[in-house]
């Protein structure tokens, strides 16, 4: 019986769609962990070995609330600037500071310094890669050294009226000082502010508005009332206290003493007179805010004073006895 020889053939397997599908996800996969891994290894560029780093802060000295702009310098080692986009980061110990910043086409990041409120000294930490640490300090809320007060108007009339109120407060160097706390008190009126802590602006300056009524103005007694300004300091509180004047028609009053014929008069008008005139009883006068007249004649005369103002005039008498 005579047998027919087969020779083996390879066959290449033939893949099913399937299997297709799965080695095109392997490879995309493949391709997609070289991809990620490339961007991982670049990042975003931060200094290179030997740079060094250059921090600034201006101004040095801020309110608790205040801001101070922060500069960072990056250079190479060759003194050039690192590349544009290099990537610095800053911690602050008081306040608070944007934490990543990107340096330009000089090799410049910059940031601000914001104060939150507390006081002592901030310093301000800037790093980038390996580069070693660089610091800068700036004096947050320090007390003030002095404080004054400027009210608009000086007085107002018994009818009542708004005074404006400014206050300028320096630090201890006479430099305007920004973000420090002042309060406002008055002996009479009411206050915009309602007595709350108002901060200075970047000038050193913060206002407030009082409303004085004229009922408010009927009990009080003097040709005056006090306003004052006062913000933590050296030593202690800064206080600047101003006399705002009540324009009332004046309220005539005098003294005297007799010499012989001699007679010396002392106003004591209240009321803040700007004209006086007196009439002796023997058809002499005088404009005088103090005068002395000496009598011809001995008898008994009546004195008049009138005293004026803006506001109106008033009159007091006395008798006096020459013998």
């Amino acid at each position: 019986m005579q047998h027919e020889r087969v020779d083996a053939v390879s066959v290449a397997p033939v893949d099913s769609p399937s299997m297709s599908l799965r080695r095109r996800l392997a490879r995309g996969a493949a391709l997609l962990a070289v991809l990620v891994s490339a961007s991982c290894e670049e990042g975003t560029p931060v200094s290179p070995v030997g740079a060094l780093l250059r921090i600034s802060a201006n101004p040095t000295r801020i309110g608790t609330v205040g801001t101070s702009s922060i500069s960072i310098q990056a250079l190479r080692s060759n003194g050039n600037p690192v590349n544009p986009g290099t990537e610095v980061r800053l911690s602050t110990t008081i306040g608070r500071i944007d934490e990543v910043v990107y340096t330009d086409n000089d090799g410049v990041a910059r940031a601000t310094l914001r104060g939150d409120g507390r006081a002592g000294t901030a310093t301000i930490s800037a790093y980038s890669g390996a580069v070693e640490t660089v610091t800068t300090d700036v004096a947050v809320g320090f007390p003030a050294g002095s404080i004054r007060l400027t009210v608009t108007p000086t007085s107002i009339p018994e009818t009542g009226g708004v005074v404006d109120l400014l206050a300028l407060v320096r630090d201890d160097q006479g430099q305007p000082l920004p973000g420090a706390s002042v309060n406002f008190t008055a002996d009479a009126g009411t206050l915009r502010s309602g007595g709350a802590f108002l901060v200075s602006d970047a000038n050193g300056q913060t206002t407030d508005v009082l409303t004085v009524t004229a009922l408010e103005i009927q009990t009080i007694g003097g040709d005056s009332f006090e306003v004052s300004a006062e913000v933590g300091g050296t030593g202690g509180v800064q206080t600047d206290t101003f006399a705002v004047g009540i324009q009332r028609p004046p309220r005539a009053s005098f003294t005297f003493s007799i010499n012989g014929n001699t007679v010396a008069f002392t106003d004591t008008s209240t009321g803040s007179p700007t004209s006086w005139l007196w009439d002796f009883g023997d058809n002499n006068t005088s404009t005088q805010q103090n005068p002395v007249h000496t009598y011809a004649v001995e008898d008994s005369y009546t004195v008049v004073l009138t005293a004026r103002n803006a506001v109106g005039e008033s009159v007091a008498s006395a008798t006096i006895v020459i013998n």
